[in-house]
């Protein structure tokens, strides 16, 4: 069995999976297997993947969903590490071998990550950085529960983590494949301390057509958040208490944002709702008033445009 499963749940991945399952398998590191799991796919996924060598093992199924694709994936194996791959992300050549050095050097910690570039699907050879390096971001390392908190600092494409983790911990959630990953993360969080990379090792692919996408409406980010402070609370014996000023300014930040999208593109009595919750007895008001007026802004110009 080699050392690391490369996991990539894929649905009507066709356009992209070729080009992602080419970054792994150029890999300065080679001990590795890839598990693309075509979920249910009515494109050429399973067939891109079928092709692509010895190193990539295809599993189908009916759709399921990214988490539980994740899960089956992990279940099918029994490697040392597991790393996670959306269909459509591009790994730096490096980033396995240095993820796995650190790991070795390591053997407290859990799970390793690394810093990440948005892009938009424009030539990957261009995007990396010139130079990659094993230098570690210590203020997002350690025992970091507390900040996991705030955000999902984990960009799911940039982990590698140790298969006794997965024991300890169980499967992924699914519930809602926008913040199971942050569940996950946070609950190893808890558990084992975290290594980040500072050097850039994952192009993450934002498509274009995302913003063209019904908004939900319900913020989910502040829903999961709450859901995990009820559970586990504020603190963890390992990491410490949670900063209460900057977890308020992050809620704003979150509610603001859910706002904002709203009211420039999306339900606008939603939007000015949560503004007007925010501007009532909300934390940073000034600061939610000309994220309004931003977004005010911001929807005049779409419609302009579309005049």
């Amino acid at each position: 069995m080699p050392r690391v499963s490369i996991v990539v749940p894929a649905y009507n991945a066709g356009p992209f999976l070729e080009k992602t399952l080419k970054s792994v398998l150029a890999s300065s590191y080679d001990d590795y297997e890839i598990v693309v799991v075509d979920d249910g796919s009515t494109d050429d996924t399973a067939a891109i993947a079928a092709a692509m060598g010895p190193k990539v093992r295809l599993i189908r199924q009916e759709n399921q969903g990214m988490s539980k694709s994740r899960n089956n994936a992990v279940a099918s194996g029994d490697s040392e590490f597991i790393a996670l791959l959306d269909s459509d992300d591009i790994w730096h050549p490096d980033k396995l071998r240095l993820q796995v050095a650190m790991m070795d050097e390591s053997p407290e910690v859990g799970l390793s990550y690394t810093e990440f570039t948005v892009w938009d699907g424009a030539d990957a050879t261009a995007t990396f950085e010139p130079t990659v390096s094993s230098e570690r971001d210590t203020a997002l390392s350690g025992w970091i529960y507390p900040k996991m908190l705030l955000t999902n600092f984990v960009l799911p494409s940039s982990a590698l983590f140790r298969r006794t983790l997965w024991n300890a911990l169980g499967p992924f959630v699914c519930e809602d494949h926008q913040t199971d990953d942050w569940e996950y993360f946070v609950r190893a969080s808890r558990q084992f301390p975290f290594a980040k990379l500072k050097s850039r090792l994952v192009l993450y692919r934002q498509h274009p057509t995302s913003l063209s996408r019904a908004l939900p409406k319900v913020n989910k980010t502040e829903a999961m958040r709450e859901r995990l402070i009820a559970r586990f609370g504020l603190e963890c014996e390992n990491g410490g208490p949670a900063d209460l000023a900057q977890l308020a300014a992050r809620r704003q930040r979150g509610r603001c944002h859910f706002a904002d999208a709203h009211v420039a593109r999306g339900d606008l009595a939603l939007g000015l709702r949560e503004f007007s919750a925010l501007l009532a007895s909300g934390p940073n008001r000034l600061d939610s008033f000309l994220s309004l007026l931003k977004a005010l802004a911001s929807r005049v110009r779409r419609k302009l445009a579309r005049a």
